[in-house]
């Protein structure tokens, strides 16, 4: 029985990398069409390339679900065809522990994967974008979407904002509402409520008894302004419980808000390799029912269906949960509990 183990683990996890492969590749290709568009003199064919060769091990995570889901079924399907499961079930081997058995390569690859992203991945991702936007910098310019933010006297505004770097930077240092002076550049860092303007400085006096020409200004960012939601998930978990303590105490409306986008996007990861085994749990149980003598192509096609269902209704879940200000990690974890009671139901009628 040990070698139809080893067997099982060996195939699950070497399809479900093989299905992982395929998907980093078609998502590479397809951002790499894109990022063509973007092409300039400064950013040229070979540095959109290198950022989409880059980003393509993080932006590829988002598809791990689906890839271990479709290699655990066509490995269940596999052994199935080859008689292996049911040499197996003869011996006393129950379904749930074979489909158990059969998950461990898919789990360890997800797990291994995960941590990787967490690493290195995410990092890497961050650093190609930062990179991007500083061969963009020309085009940056024309975002029409600028932000201004105030901090006592003074207003701040900006086009972009990667990790703690901000693009198109315009600083106005104000005193009984007549402008003082401006400095403008490129790109900023924001550090210990300072921002450190970079070397394309540019400062316009309007008070001749003030010449402050330092590259640095105190300027206090609010924490939602800084990690705008769409940059949530380039977070790690470890950046994000330490978001979570700053904000824990704040009462206000946006900033609640802001901790409960913290709370999905920490809960969704945390879980996810729970939410990864409850999936091949409970659509393994379809290998031994009503779909043990259908065709490869089919298992695939309904395990792909079954998959998109579940983030949906997942995605769902955890809106539900944020709208009414409930417990995100209820919200995350709740369908995966469906879905295994469910799978307790099938497994019994088998």
């Amino acid at each position: 029985m040990k070698i139809y183990t080893k067997y099982f683990i060996k195939r699950s996890f070497l399809i479900s990398f093989f299905i992982f492969t395929i998907f980093a590749l078609l998502d590479l290709s397809f951002n790499f069409l894109s990022e063509l568009e973007n092409i300039s003199p400064e950013y040229t064919f070979l540095y959109a390339l290198k950022f989409v060769l880059l980003s393509m091990p993080h932006n590829a995570i988002s598809f791990l679900e689906g890839a271990c889901l479709l290699g655990v079924m066509i490995s269940l399907g596999i052994s199935h065809q080859e008689g292996n499961l049911n040499v197996l079930r003869s011996s006393g081997q129950s379904p749930l522990i074979i489909v158990l058995k059969s998950s461990i390569g898919s789990i360890i690859l997800a797990i291994s994967l995960l941590a990787l992203d967490e690493i290195s991945f995410r990092e890497i991702h961050l650093n190609s974008e930062i990179e991007k936007n500083i061969k963009l910098n020309k085009q940056l310019k024309n975002i029409s979407d600028t932000q201004w933010i105030k901090d006592k006297d003074s207003y701040l505004s900006f086009s972009n904002i990667i990790d703690d770097t901000i693009y198109n930077v315009k600083f106005v240092k104000t005193n009984l509402e007549k402008t003082l002076y401006t400095k403008m550049s490129d790109s900023a860092l924001i550090s210990d409520d300072k921002v450190l303007f970079d070397k394309t400085l540019q400062v316009k006096n309007y008070n001749t008894s003030n010449q402050n020409l330092d590259i640095y200004e105190d300027f206090s960012f609010p924490l939602v302004v800084k990690i705008p939601f769409k940059n949530i998930e380039n977070l790690s978990l470890f950046e994000i419980s330490n978001y979570q303590k700053l904000i824990q105490e704040s009462m206000i409306k946006d900033d609640l808000l802001f901790k409960l986008h913290l709370d999905k996007s920490f809960y969704k990861r945390l879980f996810y390799p729970f939410s990864i085994l409850v999936l091949l749990i409970f659509f393994g149980s379809f290998i031994f029912a009503s779909l043990r003598d259908s065709s490869p192509a089919s298992r695939i096609v309904f395990a792909f269906m079954g998959g998109f269902l579940y983030k949906v209704i997942q995605d769902f879940s955890i809106s539900f949960f944020i709208s009414y200000g409930f417990s995100v990690a209820i919200g995350v974890i709740l369908p995966s509990l469906i879905i295994l009671i469910m799978s307790t139901y099938l497994y019994k009628k088998i």
